[in-house]
């Protein structure tokens, strides 16, 4: 396969930058503030925020691959919103321009949103994240700290890229197996076929998974003294 059919979005790419030498519980409050704070931050500060994030993908040598993967998500993504908006409007030039507006803006805060999450998770392994959701629990569970909530959490946060990783090896095999067309039969015939595998193999990953944390937790905890 070749290696731009094996990347997807939020892959972890192990390089050695100042923003992979980072603490992975930095990254992630500033992952959690942003998404929060983006949404209701003014013009200004989200120019800041821009700025500051071009010149930590530099840092971080994120690849122009993810830029560009990035930018047709959300191009794609632009498109959809823009229509659902209009769907029952009056179909007028007024109507349209203020439609479009509204979209550029959510856009615009969900670009931001979109590149910070690809720079943590290009920039953090799943080992980071595991050991970063144990230490959570253990402050502030104690003594009654169980690994239930870290083996969960971290399933969640690192299902996210595992969800781009299925999709792109999916489409990959669906290529192999079909003629590719580029219209909207063949699209829906394609996101018919792959949609109940994506769930399959996302179920059988998130088994997988906890599987392999539990039997890690337990390791840990048969080697502490009593």
């Amino acid at each position: 396969m070749p290696a731009d059919k094996k990347s997807f979005l939020f892959q972890y790419q192990a390089k050695n930058t100042l923003i992979h030498r980072l603490p992975a519980g930095v990254k992630f409050c500033i992952l959690c503030l942003s998404s929060f704070t983006l949404y209701g931050a003014p013009q200004t500060l989200l120019a800041v925020y821009a700025v500051c994030l071009i010149l930590t993908g530099i840092c971080a040598k994120l690849s122009w691959l993810t830029v560009k993967r990035n930018c047709r998500f959300l191009g794609i993504y632009a498109i959809c919103i823009f229509f659902i908006k209009i769907i029952g409007m009056p179909l007028t030039v007024d109507i349209f321009k203020t439609m479009a507006a509204e979209t550029l803006f959510f856009m615009q805060k969900l670009a931001l949103i979109l590149f910070t999450a690809s720079i943590f998770y290009e920039t953090t392994s799943k080992l980071e994240i595991f050991v970063l959701c144990e230490k959570i629990e253990r402050f502030f569970c104690r003594k009654k700290y169980t690994g239930a909530f870290s083996t969960l959490f971290t399933i969640t946060l690192i299902c996210v890229p595992r969800v781009f990783e299925v999709w792109t090896q999916l489409n990959y095999a669906y290529d192999a197996r079909t003629h590719r067309r580029h219209d909207i039969v063949s699209a829906g015939r394609r996101f018919a076929s792959l949609l109940p595998a994506l769930i399959e193999n996302l179920l059988r990953f998130a088994v997988t998974v906890e599987k392999a944390l539990k039997n890690r937790r337990l390791r840990g905890c048969a080697g502490q003294p009593y």
